[in-house]
């Protein structure tokens, strides 16, 4: 057998627990959720799609003024509104205060 010293048994012992106790609080972390952003309408009918498609089928659609949330994902300028819906970016102009940019 070897010999260790008790001392770097202990210190051994000590990072292992703090390497332990940094991922276990990482790994119960909750994933990290885009926040919703405000947007109002500009268009008179702004039209909601089912993808980032202007081919898209139609889901629904927002009055000029309207004031909607949407995620900050854009795709090939269509702003995603949550739940499968899209909408046009350039119809849709950040609320005062609203966190995303256009």
């Amino acid at each position: 057998m070897f010999f260790v010293p008790r001392s770097l048994l202990l210190v051994g012992a000590g990072a292992i627990g703090a390497i332990y106790l940094m991922s276990a609080n990482q790994a119960g972390s909750a994933p990290e959720v885009a926040e919703p952003c405000a947007f109002h309408v500009a268009a008179d009918v702004l039209n909601v799609r089912s993808g980032p498609n202007a081919a898209d089928g139609k889901v629904g659609a927002l009055r000029q003024g309207e004031q909607v949330e949407a995620l900050p994902n854009v795709v090939d300028g269509f702003r995603e509104l949550g739940g499968g819906r899209w909408a046009a970016q350039q119809f849709l102009l950040p609320a005062p205060g609203s966190s995303c940019a256009p």
